[in-house]
């Protein structure tokens, strides 16, 4: 049943956008397990006790953030230090932006869309898990497409145009190219910061003028040899680096000091060869899972 664990932890992570919270939920599903052995199939039973707790710690957890200091995202689940079931069919719904656009969702909408639209769950499958009838299931899921139609993000150019464009945005960062990065930028460009309280913007910065001088202020700190494509002798005057990762398979920084402890995870959507959005996150308890502590194999 062990096997079972890195599906439920898919579901309960893209429910809830937090590591520490889906792996409560998951736990919380395998002891409820053990205690009813007369269970015919462990696999339904999982998924329904993972999505109704991930259901009830959301509407818990959706108090809590309108307390939050500034702009709430989810912990990024970043591909190379994060393993979840089926990425490579389902990577763009473990993306920042997706992540953001489902918190416009209630609860239930967003289980029926996760579990139907990204899982594949039938709205019979659907009925059994949540507690509600195949209709009310297909309502909740009409409704729930409707308000994120208009706004899902578009990745339409391929993994290398997207790399390529940040390394391109990189360098332009670097040598402090003002006009080079606002082209980059589509004109209405959002960067939204999570610190927590704890660093980052209390606001939103809109604007690809605005954003591309505070990314410039920014990279006054950072140093990206391998990222910018220069030499790996290069030596920047900042105290910080930056490398290329990636975030549900969509392009991203992460900043590292000289211990190589996470600072910061910028993800980026590009549309249309420009970068529409960045959500960089700087909390630093939602980076937690990021940290070269946590896995020994990583090499940055």
């Amino acid at each position: 049943m062990e096997e079972l664990r890195p599906l439920l932890l898919s579901i309960a992570y893209r429910m809830l956008g937090t590591f520490g919270d889906a792996e409560d939920v998951v736990q919380e599903a395998y002891l409820r397990l053990h205690r009813e052995p007369a269970v015919t199939s462990p696999k339904s039973f999982l998924t329904t006790v993972t999505t109704r707790l991930a259901i009830d710690q959301l509407r818990s957890a959706r108090r809590q953030r309108e307390q939050y200091f500034g702009p709430w995202l989810p912990e990024p689940a970043v591909d190379e230090y994060v393993d979840l079931a089926d990425r490579a069919a389902l990577s763009d719904s473990l993306s920042t932006a997706f992540l953001v656009l489902l918190e416009r969702l209630s609860p239930d909408q967003r289980a029926v869309f996760l579990l139907g639209d990204v899982f594949g769950y039938s709205y019979d499958e659907l009925s059994a898990i949540l507690g509600k009838t195949p209709a009310n299931c297909r309502q909740l899921a009409v409704r729930a497409r409707r308000r994120i139609a208009d706004n899902r993000p578009r990745f339409d150019p391929s993994p290398h145009e997207r790399d390529e464009l940040l390394r391109r945005f990189v360098a332009a960062a670097e040598d402090g190219d003002l006009d080079g990065l606002v082209a980059l930028l589509t004109p209405d460009a959002t960067f939204t910061g999570d610190g927590g309280g704890k660093g980052g913007f209390p606001r939103p910065i809109h604007g690809a003028l605005n954003i591309a001088r505070l990314v410039i202020g920014s990279f006054g700190k950072f140093t990206a040899p391998e990222a910018a494509g220069r030499p790996p002798g290069f030596k920047g005057l900042g105290t910080l680096t930056v490398e290329i990762v990636h975030v549900g398979g969509q392009p991203a920084l992460r900043v590292h000091d000289r211990t190589d402890r996470t600072i910061a995870i910028w993800s980026f959507t590009i549309v249309d060869s420009r970068v529409s959005t960045i959500h960089g996150i700087v909390n630093p308890d939602k980076l937690t899972h990021v940290q070269p502590s946590r896995h020994p194999d990583h090499e940055s």
